[in-house]
């Protein structure tokens, strides 16, 4: 009887093993099998069989900030190229049905679970599920029309101005990365959805447990931090189970931001749908162009409230973080800013659209904070079906291709002493680079289209508050930059704040 009894059943442990070795080679074997895919691709020499590149591109972030590998494939995810050629930006952006990695995106989608951006402006792969949704928004965030809401712009300043001003003795230092999130908070809350998210929010309400701080602010920043890892865990899947307080603490901050959004959606439909008098602003005009549209559900709504909310605050906050920092450094510029301010705006307390068009030394020096530290360092794309050419190479379908222009932006070839400080050579007299060297909004159909509204509220913000304060840092302050889900200063940006006399 013994002998017909399989010995994987009298020996479960060893069957175990069998099962665990079987696994392991077949997945070492799709591991040679992905080296061997794009081994003629040139790249350093991998110094991990399974994690391929990774530690590689660790290295490089943590000892030369924004410098990137021209090319690398990562095996743990999915196959990824790094090109910081602009032939290559320009076949990859150019052609509208070349896509956007999924698998890149599904930790915004969906984080560790939870719905996060879902399927919102920024995390739609499919070109032709994007474009019809693209185009509804898109007059809403033309500058002309950005333009007739510069009062609430400025009615934001004036508060942000407010604030800082109890503290302008010339000695109590200030940081300067934190009020300008509370700025971008402000202004998207206000401009965009005629609401005030400052506020601290009821726990109960918004089903927080472990998360002590209630603050919109606050709960961005975790979900953020929560992308992070994400991104950086090379095996995203287990983090839940190896951090479940913390991933649960993600998942709070994730919910309650999505409970404030549909909160502030169901009323203002209500109030279109009721014929009540309702803000002129962009959530308004957005829920005119979609309510008929039955395709565009209330999630998906959400999805697009919480895309508009991140990516309003975030990148202006920390692009005026570093502008702060580079003028500082440069008081040549600090003179020709402060020059042109005065110029503009005389001692009028606002700025106009008229304004805005003639405070043009100042855009040059926020394109260039943008050329320096760009908010993302790169845009990703999928190499469409039956593979592309790229710098020479057959990369194959599939393949997520990240296409660098912080490295770009760095390189003599393209600008003349990258590593200075020089807003005049966005002079729009001079040779400028071409925009596929040079795109801190994203480029082509898939350009941000919140990138106006970060311009004029970033010229508004630097502008009025030159105007208002002398701004110093302190001479032992030094920039450390880290890169989480944006390129930011780490740590605070610590300031004195002096009124200038009118």
């Amino acid at each position: 009887m013994l002998g017909s009894i399989p010995w994987w059943v009298l020996y479960p442990g060893g069957g175990l093993l069998l099962l665990v070795t079987t696994v392991f080679l077949l997945f070492s074997l799709y591991v040679a099998y992905i080296h061997w895919k794009y081994s003629h691709i040139p790249s350093p020499k991998m110094n991990s069989f399974f994690l391929g590149h990774i530690a590689n591109i660790l290295t490089l972030r943590k000892e030369r900030g924004n410098e990137f590998l021209p090319f690398a494939d990562v095996i743990t995810k999915c196959p990824v190229v790094f090109s910081s050629n602009p032939d290559d930006v320009k076949i990859m952006a150019t052609d509208e049905h070349i896509d956007k990695p999924a698998p890149n995106f599904k930790p915004i989608r969906t984080l560790f679970g939870r719905r996060f951006l879902g399927q919102g402006l920024l995390t739609i792969s499919d070109y032709d599920t994007w474009k019809p949704r693209r185009k509804q928004y898109d007059p809403l965030f033309k500058r002309s029309s950005l333009k007739d809401l510069l009062p609430i712009f400025n009615e934001c300043v004036d508060a942000f101005l407010e604030r800082l001003r109890p503290h302008a003795d010339g000695k109590t230092e200030v940081s300067m990365k934190e009020a300008f999130h509370e700025a971008a908070l402000d202004v998207i809350s206000k401009v965009a959805f005629s609401s005030d998210f400052s506020k601290t929010w009821d726990h109960k309400s918004l089903g927080l447990k472990y998360t002590t701080n209630s603050k919109l602010s606050h709960l961005t920043s975790l979900s953020l931090k929560g992308l992070q890892k994400a991104f950086v865990s090379p095996f995203p899947a287990l983090v839940p189970l190896l951090y479940p307080k913390e991933t649960e603490m993600y998942h709070e901050a994730v919910g309650a931001m999505r409970r404030i959004g549909r909160d502030c959606i169901e009323k203002r439909i209500k109030a279109v749908t009721s014929g009540e008098e309702v803000p002129n602003d962009i959530l308004t005009q957005i829920l005119k162009t979609t309510i008929a549209d039955k395709s565009v559900d209330m999630e998906t709504l959400v999805d697009d409230f919480v895309t508009f909310y991140i990516a309003g605050q975030e990148t202006t906050a920390n692009t005026l973080s570093f502008a702060i920092i580079l003028i500082h450094q440069h008081p040549q510029v600090l003179d020709s800013l402060l020059s042109e301010i005065a110029d503009v705006l005389g001692d009028r307390k606002e700025v106009t659209g008229d304004d805005l068009d003639k405070l043009k030394y100042t855009d040059q020096v926020v394109q260039e904070v943008l050329r320096v530290y760009p908010p993302l360092s790169n845009i990703a794309k999928e190499a469409p079906r039956g593979g592309i050419m790229l710098s020479g190479y057959y990369i194959p379908e599939r393949t997520a291709v990240f296409l660098v222009t912080s490295v770009m932006c760095q390189n003599s070839e393209y600008f003349n002493d990258p590593a200075s400080f020089d807003p005049s050579r966005f002079d729009a007299n001079k040779t400028r680079p071409g925009p596929f060297v040079y795109f801190p909004f994203g480029l082509s159909h898939r350009s941000c289209i919140g990138r106006h509204f970060a311009m004029i509220e970033a010229k508004v913000i630097l502008a009025r508050l030159l105007q208002t304060f002398k701004v110093t840092l302190p001479p032992s302050y030094k920039l450390v930059v880290e890169q989480k889900t944006t390129q930011q200063p780490k740590g605070d940006v610590p300031c004195t704040l002096q009124e200038i006399a009118v």
